[in-house]
């Protein structure tokens, strides 16, 4: 069974255009999950390749992507993506976050419509280390996409470092 990508639990997002990488996907894969082992990660950060669909009732595109979560916050996920598109290698990398129901259920009656606040940092120094989690995730991608374009003999300086959305990276 797919798990399900909803728009609505997107807290950011990156992505990148990798021109004639198309056939170097597991390359990079490999080599962010290489990344990520030697960021030796506190918390038991743990990742997986699942087959993932996008949200929605009628949905039947599914892809692969590389999940990472973290023990202590089990409600957020990184997914990474890395597929050919056409000549082109798509890299991409979306944060969620993805209460469970009754989480979210108790947080929609706590605040009258928002179903994440039970899943936000309560305080700085826990926010420090979901930002630090979110970072080194977001440099093993970016790393493992710059590795690649430097041994395909592209200009790494061309390589978009910023992402979208709510929680944002250095």
């Amino acid at each position: 069974m797919a798990v399900k990508l909803k728009d609505e639990t997107i807290l950011n997002q990156w992505s990148m255009l990798i021109d004639g990488a198309a056939a170097r996907g597991n390359e990079v894969l490999d080599d962010i999950q290489a990344r990520l082992t030697a960021a030796r990660i506190p918390g038991n950060c743990a990742w997986d390749v699942e087959e993932v669909e996008s949200g929605g009732m009628f949905s039947k595109t599914k892809r692969e992507f590389l999940i990472v979560r973290l023990d202590q916050f089990s409600d957020y996920r990184n997914y990474v993506g890395v597929r050919a598109y056409g000549t082109h290698l798509d890299c991409c990398r979306f944060l969620t976050v993805e209460p469970g129901f009754l989480k979210r259920q108790l947080s929609q009656a706590i605040t009258g419509g928002s179903d994440q606040l039970l899943s936000t940092p309560k305080n700085l120094l826990v926010e420090q280390d979901l930002t630090a989690w979110v970072s080194v995730v977001h440099h093993a991608v970016l790393d493992a996409v710059k590795a690649l374009m430097t041994k395909s003999g592209l200009d790494p300086a061309g390589l978009r470092r910023e992402t979208k959305g709510f929680l944002q990276v250095w």
